[in-house]
């Protein structure tokens, strides 16, 4: 596989315009380097970046009348909401800081883009489960947030699906980011190029999703008009052990070690789920797509890596503040 920078995901539908929130993120940027050849993209971040074919903004999303102002002006066909409070000790320690990010934002983009006319992709978490028994989650099962990260997007959850043109995806998601920081994946095999050695939980379940894998399924969905509550994640569940073991593998990395280790022997400020391994048939089902496992979008992940993927994304972000 050759990168180039305008190896994206197409080229039609370049008049559809899509606002993305959060776009110095790592799924918001991943979705403006990815999108912008088939789409007009737009965006706004606390933080300043300079994407090529992309208007960014400035501004707080908590604004409800810049808000309202920005999209009015703009009037998006789709905006997507990946702006949030991720971090699940912090957002237990800062409550409020996670109900303004989480729930108050959500509510003023889901309000705002209903009375323009604007469909609203709301990014949501695999944490809302933790069933009794090992299980893929579906849709349709009894959630249970345990924590107030979780119990915060779940609540945003409700304020998009209130109207029905609106789409919820719950994923769990890896990849490369625009800024000097590391996602989960990043940070498993950053560690292990160092020769560090890694405590990695062999209790906790999940279903990730390489973030470019979700931006070809946000490109679907778009396409198809897709509704309701959905499931965005990997095909099928690996614990975080079982992740490292396979990125270790895959890299062929020698240096660093991963040991075995369970949650129970830390400390956490939050509660955590076990298992948040979630079921996505019923969402490859509605667009007629298949999504790879775990250890298939780990074999992905070092394509991207091998073909200087971070460095071209990095380039593209120009992130100057």
């Amino acid at each position: 596989m050759q990168l180039k920078t305008d190896d994206r995901l197409g080229s039609e539908d370049k008049m559809k315009k899509i606002y993305i929130t959060g776009l110095a993120g790592m799924l918001g940027s991943n979705l403006a380097f990815l999108l912008r050849d088939e789409y007009l993209v737009y965006g706004v971040d606390l933080i300043k970046v300079k994407m090529p074919e992309v208007e960014a903004y400035v501004y707080d999303i908590l604004d409800e009348d810049n808000v309202r102002e920005q999209l009015l002006r703009i009037k998006p066909d789709v905006l997507i909401h990946t702006v949030a409070a991720v971090n699940v000790d912090l957002c237990e320690k800062q409550k409020d800081f996670a109900k303004q990010l989480n729930e108050r934002s959500t509510d003023i983009v889901a309000k705002v883009c209903h009375e323009i006319g604007t469909k609203v992709i709301y990014i949501s978490t695999d944490a809302v489960f933790d069933p009794v028994h090992p299980r893929l989650s579906q849709e349709s099962d009894e959630v249970n947030p345990k924590n107030e990260y979780a119990k915060t997007k779940l609540a945003g959850e409700k304020y998009v699906l209130q109207y029905p043109e609106n789409l919820v995806l719950r994923t769990n998601i890896y990849g490369f980011n625009v800024q000097n920081k590391n996602s989960f994946g990043e940070w498993v095999l950053s560690s292990l190029l160092k020769g560090e050695t890694l405590k990695m939980f062999d209790d906790i379940y999940f279903s990730p999703i390489l973030v470019n894998d979700l931006a070809m399924v946000i490109k679907q969905c778009i396409q198809n008009d897709l509704c309701g509550l959905y499931h965005a994640c990997g095909t099928g569940a690996v614990n975080k052990y079982e992740f490292g073991i396979m990125l270790k593998e895959e890299f062929q990395i020698t240096t660093g070690a991963i040991v075995r280790t369970s949650s129970d022997t830390f400390s956490f400020q939050a509660p955590r789920s076990k298992y948040m391994g979630m079921s996505n048939e019923k969402l490859k089902n509605a667009l007629g797509i298949k999504i790879r496992t775990p250890k298939e979008s780990i074999a992905y992940f070092k394509e991207l890596y091998d073909c200087n993927y971070q460095k071209v994304l990095k380039e593209f972000g120009g992130i100057t503040e």
